[in-house]
């Protein structure tokens, strides 16, 4: 079985700034595995926000899946609705 390991960066206008990791909507046979902010990985265990400028990691359990995975990644509102700056990135959770 060949694997496809992916990683895509999170720009201003993704659809998964500000989701939980885990939340993701991937096709079939793929998963999430974690991010990587601030040189750290973050595992999709802990279950993380989403912010501006992570890299998502997710793997497919087939090479043939990984450019459905990407596109799936890659998804992002309309270059009219994103802000100069994300929010997200500059909030203080509290747990």
């Amino acid at each position: 079985m060949a694997l496809g390991l992916t990683s895509v960066k999170i720009t201003l206008n993704s659809c998964h700034c500000g989701m939980v990791l885990t939340t993701l909507q991937l096709p079939e046979k793929c998963l999430v595995m974690g991010i990587v902010r601030d040189n750290l990985l973050i595992l999709a265990s802990a279950e993380p926000i989403i912010w501006y400028g992570d890299y998502v990691l997710a793997i497919a359990l087939s090479q043939a899946l990984v450019p459905a995975l990407k596109v799936a990644l890659n998804k992002k509102h309309p270059i009219h609705y994103s802000h100069k700056e994300c929010f997200i990135k500059n909030l203080t959770i509290r747990q």
